[in-house]
C-alpha cells in the first residue's frame, strides 16, 4: 500500500529542487540554439503559442516529425507518451477508443458515449465517440493537456484535452514522400506537397495509406487474420491579407478491412473437474471454456476465430473555414466553422470458433460546429471570450447474436436470442467563456476563467427481438432528453523565479453533462435504465517548469489532487450469460498523483528523454441499486506506475548523418472492468522500439525501426465472459515489427 506521506511530501521536494535550480540560473538562455541545447518548445495549452513557462497547465509537447519517425499513425498509439496518458482501442481497431488521462477516461464499447477526453483537431472538437480516433500524419505538434479544460475550449471536458496541429501551408514549393515497408505485410505511404497559389494564398496536399495485417495468425478455417486499409486525404488552403486571414481545411478518410481476431481463453482446467485453472496456466491448452474448448497452441499469437464474414468499413469526411481577423491592434477575432460526417460498419466475434456471441456497430454520424472567440491583449494582460454551439446526431442499427449455435438443437432452442437496436441521439451544447490572465507585477501573475455550458440530449432507442421460432419487433421504444446546465471554471496563480523557471498552482472545476447510454440492453427495464446524470470535478494542482541555464536540460513536473462527485462509469454487468453494458454515475471518486518529465541533451551528440506518471490513489465511489453495483476499487484502465523514454545518438562524428534512437513505454498492473477479477487484470509491461537512419544526401533518408522489439506479451482488452462461456475474451497486442523506411524531401 502506497504511503500517503510520501504524497503530501512530494510537492515541498519538487518545490526545493525547483527553487534550488532557480538560484543556480543568471541569465535568460540565449535567443539561438545552439548545438548543445535542446529545441525551444512552444505549446498551445492557453489558444495561443506560448514558452512553456508562462502557462498554468500541465501539457506535454510531442513534435509531429518525432510521431513520423516513432511510426505513431493513430491517436489510441499515444499512450504513455505523457505522463499519466492511456489511450486503446478497447474493442479492435475501428471501434470506439479509449482515452485516459489521470484515472478520468471512458472505457466503453458504445459508439453513443462522449469522452472525457477531447481532441482537438485543427481547432474543432472530436465529438462523439466515432470521431475520437484519428489518423496522424504530416502534423507540426501534438499537445497533451492533463486536467479539466473548460475556460478556453470549445467544449468542457473534465480529463483533458489533445490538440492535433497539422502541418500548414508554406510560401514555397516543397513536399516530401515517405514509404515503408515492415513485417506483417505492413505497407505505409505518406506525402506532402505544399504549393503558393498567388502572393497571399498557399495550399498543403497531404495523403496517407497504410495496408497491414495483424500479428494474430487465424487457424480456424476459412477466417482470417484481420488487417486494415486506411486512405486519407488532408487539403489546407491558406490566405493571409492586411487585417485577417482564412484557413480552409477539407479531409476524408476510408477505412476498410477485417477486424483482429479475439482470444477466448477459458479458465477451466482440462480434466473435467470443472474447477478453475490457475492464472498463470489460463491461455494455454492445460485450460477450457464451458463447451470443452481449449486454445489451439500455445502460441500467443495463434487463435482459433470464426471471423469469416467479418468486416470493417469507415467512410468519413470533413471541412472546416477559420477566419482570423485583427480589429485593431490588440484585438482578434476568430470563427471556427466545422462540419463532418461519418458511416461506420464493424462486425465483431466475442467466442473464438463458436457462435454464441456475436454483434455488430452501425452507425451514421453526422456533426456541426460553431465556435466565436474575441482576445484582448493589453499592457501585461490577456483576456479570451467566446460563444460556441455544437450540434451532433448519431443513427444506430446495432445488432447482438446470443447463442446461435443453440437453434439447431430443438432441447436449447429456447436460448438464443438475437436484437435489432435502432437508435437515434441528438445533442446540442451551447456555451460561452472567459479568460482573463493579469501580470500583478515581475514575478506573479493571475488567471480567472469562467464557463457556462446548456446542454441537451434527446434519444429515441428502440429494439426488435429475434426468438426461435418468433420475432418481436419493437421489444421496447423509448423516448426522452437529458438536459444540464452548469457553471464551471478555472482560478490560477503563476509565480516567475526567473525568465526559466515557473511555478503555478491552479483549482479547477469541470463539468460534463449527462446523457442516454445506447447500448446492448436485453430487456426494457435495462435499457429504461440507461440514462445518466451529469459529473463534476474538483480539480487542485501545484506544477512547474524549469530549464538550464545553458538549456541542455529541461525539467516539468506536476502534483494533483482531483474530487470527483457522480463520476461517469462504464459497468459490465458479469452475473448473467447475456451481457449488460450500462453508463453509470458512481459516488464520489478521489485520485491524486504526480507527474515528471525531462529532457537532457547530455552533448551535442546525445539527447535523453524521460517522462513519469504515477496514480497511487484512483478509487471509484461506491454505487449500488438492485441491478448494478459500482464497488470502491480502483478505477479500470488506469496503472499506478508509467514511464516511457529515448535515448538518441547521433553518429556524424564517425559516420556523418547516422542517427540512433532506442526508447521504452512501461505501464504497471491494471484492471479493464470495476470489479477487478484477476481474470482480467493485465500485468504490468515494457514495450521497446528502435530507429537507425541514415541520410546519402540532404534530401533523402534511409532508416530501419523495430516495434515491441522483445517481442512482449501483452492485451488491449480482456473482457469477462466467465458467466456466459466460462472464459476471458483477449485482443492481443502486437508482436514485434521490423521494418524498412525510405523519405525524399523536395
Amino acid at each position: 500500500m502506497t504511503n500517503p506521506s510520501l504524497f503530501t511530501m512530494a510537492p515541498a521536494m519538487f518545490f526545493l529542487f525547483s527553487a534550488t535550480a532557480a538560484e543556480t540560473t543568471v541569465a535568460p538562455p540565449d535567443a539561438t540554439t545552439t548545438a548543445d541545447e535542446l529545441e525551444v518548445i512552444t505549446v498551445y495549452a492557453q489558444r495561443r503559442a506560448q514558452d512553456k513557462t508562462e502557462v498554468s497547465v500541465a501539457v506535454t509537447s510531442l513534435d509531429g516529425e518525432a510521431l513520423a519517425q516513432r511510426r505513431i499513425q493513430s491517436s489510441t498509439a499515444l499512450s504513455g507518451l505523457a505522463p499519466n496518458l492511456m489511450a486503446s482501442n478497447v474493442a479492435g481497431e475501428g471501434t470506439t477508443p479509449s482515452f485516459n488521462i489521470r484515472g478520468v477516461g471512458m472505457f466503453d464499447y458504445n459508439t453513443s458515449t462522449v469522452s472525457p477526453i477531447s481532441i482537438y483537431s485543427d481547432d474543432v472538437v472530436s465529438g462523439g465517440a466515432n470521431f475520437l480516433s484519428s489518423s496522424l500524419f504530416d502534423l507540426q505538434q501534438v499537445d497533451v493537456l492533463r486536467g479539466p479544460q473548460g475556460t478556453l475550449f470549445g467544449r468542457n471536458t473534465t480529463g483533458g484535452a489533445i490538440l492535433l496541429m497539422s502541418r500548414q501551408p508554406e510560401a514555397e514549393f516543397g513536399g516530401y514522400v515517405s514509404v515503408d515497408v515492415a513485417e506483417h505485410h505492413s505497407r505505409q505511404l505518406t506525402a506532402a506537397v505544399n504549393a503558393p497559389l498567388g502572393e497571399q494564398t498557399s495550399a498543403r496536399l497531404a495523403v496517407n495509406h497504410q495496408d497491414y495485417q495483424y500479428s494474430m495468425q487465424n487457424l480456424f478455417p476459412l477466417g482470417q487474420d484481420g488487417g486494415m486499409r486506411h486512405n486519407n486525404a488532408r487539403l489546407i488552403i491558406h490566405s493571409d491579407f492586411e487585417h485577417f486571414s482564412l484557413n480552409l481545411k477539407l479531409h476524408s478518410e476510408n477505412i476498410q478491412g477485417a477486424p483482429k481476431p479475439i482470444y477466448s481463453a477459458g479458465i477451466l482446467k482440462n480434466d473435467g473437474s470443472g474447477s478453475l485453472c490457475a492464472l498463470a496456466d489460463v491461455g494455454s491448452r492445460r485450460c477450457v471454456d464451458a463447451f470443452g474448448y481449449a486454445v489451439p497452441s500455445d502460441d500467443y499469437w495463434q487463435t482459433v476465430a470464426d471471423t469469416f464474414d467479418k468486416k470493417h468499413d469507415t467512410e468519413s469526411y470533413g471541412a472546416s473555414l477559420k477566419l482570423t481577423a485583427e480589429l485593431a491592434p490588440g484585438y482578434q477575432l476568430k470563427s471556427v466553422t466545422a462540419h463532418k460526417s461519418l458511416d461506420r460498419f464493424h462486425s465483431f466475434d466475442s467466442d473464438g470458433p463458436g457462435n454464441f456471441i456475436e454483434g455488430s456497430f452501425d452507425s451514421d454520424n453526422e456533426f456541426f460546429s460553431q465556435e466565436l472567440s474575441l482576445a484582448v491583449e493589453g499592457d501585461g494582460s490577456f483576456w479570451t471570450s467566446g460563444l460556441f454551439y455544437l450540434d451532433e446526431a448519431l443513427t444506430q442499427h446495432n445488432d447482438l447474436d446470443l447463442f446461435r449455435d443453440f437453434r439447431a438443437i430443438e432441447a436449447l432452442a429456447g436460448i438464443p436470442a438475437q436484437f435489432f437496436y435502432h437508435n437515434k441521439l441528438e445533442n446540442s451544447s451551447w456555451s460561452a467563456y472567459s479568460q482573463w490572465e493579469q501580470s500583478l507585477n515581475n514575478s506573479f501573475s493571475v488567471l480567472l476563467g469562467g464557463r457556462y455550458t446548456r446542454e441537451k440530449n434527446q434519444y429515441q432507442a428502440k429494439a426488435d427481438l429475434a426468438l426461435v421460432p418468433v420475432f418481436i419487433p419493437a421489444l421496447w421504444d423509448l423516448t426522452g432528453e437529458v438536459k444540464d446546465n452548469e457553471w464551471s471554471g478555472k482560478v490560477a496563480l503563476l509565480q516567475k523565479l526567473s525568465d526559466s523557471h515557473s511555478l503555478y498552482y491552479s483549482l479547477s472545476r469541470g463539468f460534463k453533462a449527462g446523457g442516454y447510454n445506447a447500448g446492448y440492453a436485453t430487456s426494457p427495464a435495462q435499457a429504461a435504465d440507461s440514462a445518466y446524470a451529469p459529473e463534476r470535478l474538483n480539480a487542485w494542482e501545484i506544477g512547474g517548469h524549469w530549464q538550464s541555464e545553458k538549456t541542455t536540460v529541461r525539467f516539468d513536473w506536476a502534483a494533483f489532487y482531483y474530487d470527483y462527485q457522480d463520476q461517469q462509469v462504464f459497468v459490465n454487468q458479469t452475473s448473467g450469460p447475456a451481457p449488460y453494458h450500462v453508463l453509470k454515475n458512481a459516488g464520489d471518486s478521489q485520485i491524486y498523483g504526480l507527474e515528471a518529465e525531462l529532457n537532457w541533451r547530455i552533448d551535442p551528440a546525445m539527447q535523453l528523454e524521460l517522462t513519469l506518471g504515477h496514480l497511487p490513489k484512483a478509487k471509484l465511489g461506491k454505487y449500488q441499486t438492485e441491478a448494478v453495483l459500482v464497488p470502491e476499487n480502483r478505477l479500470p484502465f488506469t496503472s499506478e506506475w508509467m514511464a516511457s523514454g529515448q535515448f538518441s545518438y547521433d553518429f556524424s562524428g564517425v559516420l556523418h548523418d547516422l542517427q540512433f534512437q532506442l526508447g521504452f513505454v512501461y505501464l504497471s498492473d491494471f484492471y479493464f472492468d470495476q470489479y477487478e477479477n484477476p481474470y482480467t487484470q493485465q500485468q504490468g509491461y515494457t514495450l521497446w522500439h528502435s530507429r537507425l537512419s541514415y541520410q546519402p544526401m540532404p534530401a533523402l533518408e534511409v532508416s530501419v525501426f523495430g516495434k515491441n522489439l522483445l517481442n512482449k506479451e501483452y492485451t488491449e482488452l480482456r473482457f469477462d465472459s466467465i458467466a456466459a462461456l466460462a472464459a476471458v475474451t483477449e485482443l492481443r497486442g502486437e508482436a514485434r515489427q521490423l521494418g524498412l523506411g525510405v523519405t525524399y524531401q523536395f
